[in-house]
């Protein structure tokens, strides 16, 4: 792992150190972490994810980038602001509905503002080729990469986990559980639910076989939920994820594990390698 200062940004990244052929062409793939979480705690994930994908024959390589979401790690200005709603005053943010999109929205502005400049970074003089780029997150890390590959033209690949493409059908429920009504509230201003709907992967034509107008057409996505989250439960997911079109040339596949909670498995880890392997690497 190198850390790279890129335009103020530490972004960490993970190369397998590997005397085979570097002229391979490049699969990068962001991997954002959870809320109240941090790129640090990314770390043992993802070398598990290597020694899977490095016991196979590729003919691209695989680097993982990652760093802290805004308001996450050492960016973090305001602790409250990643918390949630809580009948606990003490734990409570009230402004959860407009610091969770506010955040998951400017980590997918990250990695396109990271998929301009990165590559100077890492190959200044052209060394290697970057040939896809691919977004993967846990939790907020699920919300942001929806967000990015619905969002960035460039991103190919996303591997969403206990994540969801649906914010107001996820917030809907979440605030019910707590008296809360969100439209026409100061919960969530009417000035913010007209960008989320303009904005959010829910409202794209993504049922469309129309590569014009289905941003998620010819792209791979794999879904990884668990079916007892309380959480983000999959049930504010399903529709969206039974009905999206990715056409032929693109790959859908999901997996939603019986018993699991919000939680990021070992069984989800070796579902997101072998997607890597068998979808982008081999």
């Amino acid at each position: 792992m190198q850390t790279l200062n890129v335009g103020g940004l530490p972004v960490h990244v993970y190369i397998t150190k590997s005397d085979e052929d570097q002229t391979k062409p490049i699969f990068i793939l962001f991997f954002l972490h959870g809320r109240n979480g941090s790129a640090a705690r990314l770390e043992e994930y993802i070398e598990n994810i290597f020694k899977i994908v490095n016991e196979k024959k590729l003919t691209q390589e695989l680097v993982i980038v990652s760093f802290d979401h805004r308001n996450h790690g050492h960016r973090c200005t305001d602790p409250k602001a990643n918390m949630g709603w809580s009948k606990d005053e003490s734990k409570c943010n009230p402004r959860h509905a407009i610091d969770m999109y506010s955040i998951q929205s400017g980590t997918s502005r990250d990695v396109s503002f990271l998929i301009d400049f990165l590559p100077a970074h890492l190959y200044p003089l052209g060394q290697r080729t970057i040939v896809q780029w691919g977004v993967a997150g846990i939790s907020l890390g699920g919300h942001s990469a929806w967000l990015s590959l619905c969002q960035e033209p460039r991103v190919t690949v996303g591997i969403p986990i206990i994540g969801c493409p649906d914010y107001l059908t996820l917030m809907t429920a979440r605030a019910e559980k707590f008296g809360i009504s969100l439209e026409g509230s100061e919960y969530l201003p009417d000035s913010l639910l007209d960008f989320i709907r303009g904005n959010d992967p829910a409202s794209t034509a993504y049922r469309e076989m129309d590569p014009n107008r289905n941003p998620f057409f010819g792209k791979k996505v794999l879904v990884l939920s668990g079916g007892n989250d309380p959480l983000v439960p999959w049930n504010a997911s399903e529709e969206f994820v039974k009905g999206l079109v990715v056409g032929d040339k693109g790959v859908k596949k999901r997996m939603v594990q019986d018993g699991a909670g919000h939680e990021f498995t070992p069984e989800m880890l070796e579902e997101m390698a072998k997607f890597l392997v068998d979808e982008i690497l081999m």
